[in-house]
């Protein structure tokens, strides 16, 4: 039963991480957090003696019985790994930003007219020269 117990843990923790992540990719990062913030506690809310024992399941005793490992110490790693990756991910985006728009500023600054624009700005001179010698 314990196996079972453990399969259907890791299969949750799978879904939930699945779920973050492509709602971190596809539509936004703090819907992505919020997330993982209200699907356990509404899960709690809803049916608390359910979500109360799936969380305290004990998978693991290390240190001759002193160290166990439940349902939610795997969730708080689950949650502080999807968390430092979204947020590693704003900050790195938010540089990224930052840097072009920095990059675009300084070309726009000291931008020369293209060949095609100059050639088509001298054409013009050239044919309005040609009008007044007439």
């Amino acid at each position: 039963m314990n196996i079972a117990y453990s399969v259907i843990s890791l299969i949750m923790f799978t879904l939930l991480t699945l779920l973050a992540i492509l709602l971190m990719v596809y539509i936004s990062s703090a819907v992505a957090i919020l997330a993982l913030l209200l699907l356990p506690l509404a899960c709690i809310f809803i049916m608390p003696d359910t979500a109360l024992s799936f969380l305290s399941f004990r998978h693991v005793v290390l240190a001759e019985g002193n160290v166990p490992i439940n349902n939610y110490h795997v969730m708080f790693f689950v949650w502080s790994a999807l968390v430092g990756m979204i947020v590693y991910s704003e900050i790195f985006t938010w540089y990224l930003g930052k840097k072009e728009t920095k990059k675009a500023r300084i070309r726009a600054e000291g931008t020369k007219p293209s060949k095609n624009i100059l050639s088509s700005f001298m054409g013009i001179v050239s044919k309005t020269i040609s009008l007044f010698q007439r």
